[in-house]
């Protein structure tokens, strides 16, 4: 794992897509822990650095896809750490939803992970856990959120982040609205952060951050 500042931890070890360790007030949060295999390899990683996985106590999920999403569930069925996701792809999750009827999403919806432990839904911008501030940033997927703790903001697949800190589009085949995934990149162009962390691309320093 790899120090990006004072309090946050880029876990280079996992598989699929960017996964983050946070030190929090009370304890720590990890942001999209991803693939099933990342269980084994997160809490390997954690072991090396003197961390246990019963040390996390929040679990945050950008959103339901899942290399960001799949070992959730198991995670906190085995340690009882507290998910946090956006109401909208929950229900997906849990199948009491349809996917996004784009080609992409019809094509995935038998890979979305389950979610059957509780967990707690966002609908809006909130303070929620360890000083985290929940903000949605819809279109790749319905539910999708961006989680601000401090000067970082963990941006999930709502854009690309380029070397220089800019923020990209993702391929647009990959988004479920395009016009959505538009108006939340100019959301996140807006924050007022030193760092953007995301799913498929280096965390980056903006310029000047």
């Amino acid at each position: 794992m790899r120090a990006l500042t004072r309090t946050v931890l880029h876990l280079d070890r996992a598989l699929g897509a960017n996964a983050y360790l946070v030190r929090g007030r009370h304890g720590f949060v990890l942001v999209d822990p991803g693939l099933a295999k990342n269980l084994e390899r997160i809490a390997t990683s954690m072991a090396a650095n003197g961390l246990s996985p019963y040390h996390v106590t929040e679990i945050l999920l950008t959103h339901y896809d899942p290399d960001h999403a799949a070992s959730a569930d198991e995670w906190a069925r085995r340690t009882g750490a507290r998910i946090w996701v956006g109401a909208e792809d929950a229900a997906i999750m849990r199948r009491s939803a349809p996917v996004p009827r784009t080609p992409f999403r019809r094509i995935m919806r038998r890979l979305a992970p389950r979610l059957n432990s509780p967990a707690e839904l966002l609908r809006g911008e909130a303070e929620i856990a360890e000083g985290v501030r929940a903000l949605p940033t819809p279109g790749h997927t319905p539910g999708h959120f961006t989680f601000v703790l401090d000067d970082v903001a963990f941006i999930g697949d709502a854009a690309l982040v380029g070397p220089d800190g800019a923020l990209n589009r993702m391929p647009a085949f990959l988004d479920a609205d395009p016009l959505q995934a538009a108006a939340s990149r100019v959301r996140l162009r807006q924050l007022d952060v030193a760092w953007f962390c995301c799913g498929h691309s280096d965390p980056a320093r903006r310029p000047g951050g």
